[in-house]
């Protein structure tokens, strides 16, 4: 499998494993979230060292050429930037993010939570699918009938 396959079928995994919740409890979801990721600085710095991890990932590795891998290296460097700005202000962001936070769980319904978590699994299944079998089958050379000799 090529990279880019790859990372199509890991993120799409992990979209439908962060953003499915929300289709079953989306306000205990988003407490969930708040308390695991936003609670203190820490938290925030520990969750800013793997999404940089995941950018020098997504900047580095040879994804090939086509508009996708484009995208991921475009992608990456949203995520290399959104890194600095937790590591470097943590409490800024976190203010930032819990507002946000605070807006969808007091402000937006519930059904409009949940219709979000199933376009992002959906969305997630899509990822999957396009990693095994379109860039996956990109990848593995064509098979050829054998040949009979006579």
């Amino acid at each position: 499998m090529k990279g880019l396959s790859v990372f199509c079928i890991v993120f799409g995994i992990l979209m439908i494993v962060s953003r499915g919740p929300l289709i079953f409890a989306p306000n205990a979801t988003l407490r969930a979230w708040d308390r695991l990721i936003f609670a203190t600085n820490a938290r925030l710095r520990t969750f800013g060292v793997f999404m940089g991890i995941l950018a020098v990932s997504l900047i580095l590795l040879p994804f090939g050429e086509g508009g996708l891998a484009k995208f991921i290296y475009v992608l990456g460097w949203v995520v290399a930037a959104e890194t600095l700005w937790i590591l470097l202000l943590p409490n800024l962001f976190r203010g930032f993010a819990r507002s946000i936070f605070r807006f969808l769980e007091s402000s937006v319904d519930d059904v409009i939570l949940r219709l979000g978590g199933l376009l992002a699994v959906l969305a997630g299944v899509a990822l999957v699918y396009v990693g095994i079998y379109v860039v996956g089958a990109s990848a593995s050379p064509p098979v050829r009938p054998p040949r009979l000799v006579e």
